[in-house]
């Protein structure tokens, strides 16, 4: 998602019908600025944009943006995660080129991984705004029209209520500021184990929400592991939509609160099947276990 925002490009596309008569716009002619560029304002619409093409930044390429509307909800902040609707619009002629209207809103983090000027043009916008803003993606300017649903700050880690597990389960320690998990040498199950850790007071995670998690991955087989996020110093996140993620980890999370810790241990029917994953390292017979901090959902 928004891939001419960071360091990859994305193409989809999708279109979605416009009442005109909700919209209000008008010609411009010799544009080179976002100054040339007129959105419609309601956001409860999908925005009409409109200008002369082609859309000519400087050579300097530099990203510019400008508030469409202001919101009127909580100023957001840098590291947030923000909810968008957003529309792309190509600078060479107008054409629209991705959207999320008539899907639904996506998460974003506002963190390094986000074009800079992209992500300057969100921070300090109240919740509810509609912001222009330009990036230059896939060798042309595009313009992007962002409507801000909602700001979350995402804690670091789960809080909550401890929960004690039932005895012969893997043992959860702290080791580095992150959860270190130690086999006990017992059979593998051989159906997916849901079993809360830290018993969070957020919502109950919804099944295709975008969950925001820290976690941990080790093999049943060895006790190595294979994937962390604690690792790489940030949190992920993970689409719980069929496909997305192996059906094991998003049936785990579903009905899960916010702020929770979660092992689950995962077999080879609800992980990566017969076939495993060679990349990782897991054989197509490998129980895995994950312990995973809810942090955020929507």
């Amino acid at each position: 998602m928004l891939g001419a925002c960071s360091s990859d490009s994305s193409d989809s596309s999708s279109t979605t019908t416009t009442d005109p008569a909700a919209a209000t716009t008008t010609t411009v002619v010799n544009t080179s600025s976002l100054d040339g560029v007129e959105v419609s304002k309601d956001i409860a619409v999908k925005p009409e944009v409109k200008f002369d093409p082609s859309f000519a930044e400087p050579d300097t390429a530099k990203v510019d943006s400008r508030v469409i509307a202001e919101g009127t909800g909580e100023t957001v902040a840098d590291g947030q995660r923000v909810t968008l609707d957003y529309t792309v619009v190509s600078g060479v002629d107008g054409s629209e080129l991705q959207t999320t209207w008539g899907q639904k809103p996506e998460v974003v983090p506002l963190d390094s991984n986000l074009q800079e000027g992209i992500k300057n043009a969100l921070v300090g916008q109240k919740v509810g705004a509609r912001v222009l803003a330009t990036s230059y993606a896939q060798e042309i300017w595009v313009l992007f029209v962002f409507d801000i649903r909602s700001a979350v700050t995402v804690p670091t880690r789960a809080s909550g209520e401890p929960v004690t597990p039932p005895p012969g389960l893997p043992t959860v320690t702290e080791e580095g500021g992150a959860p270190k998990i130690t086999l006990t040498g017992e059979p593998a199950p051989t159906t997916l184990v849901i079993q809360p850790l830290i018993k969070g007071t957020g919502p109950e995670v919804q099944a295709g929400q975008t969950a925001t998690v820290q976690y941990v991955g080790v093999k049943w087989s060895d006790g190595s592991v294979f994937d962390s996020s604690w690792e790489r110093g940030e949190p992920v996140d993970f689409p719980l939509d069929p496909g997305s993620v192996i059906p094991g980890f998003s049936e785990g999370l579903v009905g899960q609160t916010v702020g929770s810790r979660v092992m689950l241990i995962i077999p080879p029917d609800k992980g990566y099947g017969a076939q495993g994953n060679q990349q990782a390292g897991i054989s197509g017979t490998e129980t895995l276990v994950f312990v995973i901090d809810i942090l955020a959902a929507a």
